[in-house]
């Protein structure tokens, strides 16, 4: 475990904290995206069925309650400061919490609702007790090892490995994962962690990890993945040439907001079941069918919404849209789609000022902050990609997803750091001459 650079720490590293990593690695492996049904057992009936593999939804529940619990073991706490920039995150979490209460048929939404509070808590916990360079250097190794299987099973076993009987997508690479988007979306996490750590330091070992990366990308097909891969390593190597360009990274963040809220208020406005540019009608692989109905239905309860869990679980709204196009998916492919529809307007301001006041600060810290440049890029690049990745894939209000608690513990992070004070060096620890320290620099 000496890869995950445990500084900080005068004397032998607590075992338990040791523990702590090798629990994060397990979350990440089973919670990261669905797995390959001939890898589960599970059919793909019962996939839709389910909606998801509830065996690996109840799992990482019961790592997170685990993860929770040992938080609090000797040797575990690290100090972090508590600042006024954590108000909308927790106000958006508590009107999550709390939305199955207008839904049509609460208990529909109370097994996510209980799964997503636990797994907000114990990441809210673990921002106060791991280190970003930490968390992400466990799910760098985690995503390796997911990638490398995948790449064995594309290349060795295809039955398993690859899209086969999809008139579509025929050949291209699934891996391990249910989907080639699940693969695509991972290897573009992956490949940007890879990009960073290779950036810092060349070894063979990063340079093989990106193109492990890169090699599973360009497999999967991924259209959202590479899209949301070349935004955030573009993004940051502009960051790298002028530090006035971080101004254009946060910008970044919030386009993607914007983009978002436009999606919502096309469909809105228009009423069309596709955006239509220039005489041509463009519907993303039916995505755009998909966003239609859910607004339409959206209009009848605008500012308090469905409520977590609580439209696709509605039977009639589901029967309808399959009566309509022969076909239903409980997917929105649209994270800014899912908290207008499930949260409403309210949740939707509420999520609006957390991005705002997320923008604000990691334009601050990529100005300001001169030491530990590598966790806080990688925690930018990962921002980025979230919120572009989520304009036609659903991560936002995810309950157990390692995508979507990743980005909550980066930006509790990121939020929890004072934007104007500058931490004591922490004792047993020198900082090299000439560097300014930062909040960010003493918590990494």
């Amino acid at each position: 475990m000496s890869a995950l650079g445990l500084v900080g720490y005068p004397g032998r590293t607590p075992w338990t904290r040791y523990a702590l990593f090798g629990l994060i690695c397990l979350i990440a492996f089973t919670s990261i995206d669905t797995f390959n049904t001939r890898l589960t057992g599970l059919t793909d009936e019962q996939m839709v069925q389910q909606g998801a593999d509830i065996r690996g939804q109840a799992a990482a529940v019961g790592l997170w309650i685990v993860l929770l619990l040992a938080s609090f073991l000797p040797g575990m706490a690290l100090s972090r400061p508590v600042t006024k920039g954590l108000v909308w995150p927790a106000l958006l979490l508590a009107w999550i919490v709390v939305s199955p209460l207008w839904s049509e048929n609460p208990a529909h939404g109370v097994a996510k609702t209980a799964a997503f509070l636990v797994s907000s808590l114990a990441v809210w916990r673990l921002a106060s007790v791991v280190m970003v360079r930490e968390m992400l250097t466990c799910t760098f190794y985690t995503l390796f090892v997911l990638l490398a299987l995948s790449l064995f099973l594309a290349l060795a076993v295809p039955d398993v490995g690859l899209l086969l009987n999809d008139w579509q997508h025929e050949g291209q690479w699934k891996g391990v994962f249910a989907t080639k988007q699940g693969l695509g979306t991972v290897s573009a996490v992956f490949l940007v962690l890879a990009f960073l750590r290779l950036s810092y330091r060349r070894s063979v070992f990063n340079v093989a990890s990106c193109a492990l990366g890169l090699c599973c990308l360009l497999g999967s097909g991924s259209r959202g993945g590479g899209v949301m891969a070349v935004v955030a390593v573009a993004s940051l190597i502009l960051v790298r040439r002028s530090p006035r360009f971080a101004a254009l990274v946060a910008g970044i963040l919030l386009f993607g907001l914007v983009l978002g809220v436009l999606e919502v208020a096309y469909f809105s406005a228009t009423g069309h079941s596709s955006i239509q540019v220039f005489g041509s009608d463009i519907n993303l692989t039916e995505r755009t069918f998909i966003w239609q109905y859910a607004i339409f239905h959206w209009g009848d309860r605008p500012y308090l919404g469905f409520g977590l869990n609580g439209f696709w679980t509605n039977d009639d709204i589901l029967s309808l849209y399959r009566t309509a196009h022969g076909w239903v998916l409980d997917n929105y492919h649209s994270g800014y789609l899912a908290i207008t529809v499930e949260t409403g307007l309210v949740g939707l301001a509420l999520f609006s000022a957390m991005a705002v006041s997320l923008a604000s600060r990691l334009r601050h810290l990529l100005l300001r902050a001169r030491s530990n440049r590598m966790s806080l890029e990688m925690t930018a690049g990962y921002v980025v990609m979230f919120f572009t990745i989520n304009l036609t894939e659903t991560y936002f209000l995810r309950s157990t997803n390692f995508m979507s608690v990743l980005f909550t513990f980066l930006m509790v992070k990121t939020l929890a750091i004072p934007e104007s004070s500058r931490a004591p060096a922490k004792a047993g620890k020198v900082y090299p001459r000439g560097v300014r320290v930062t909040a960010w620099t003493a918590v990494r």
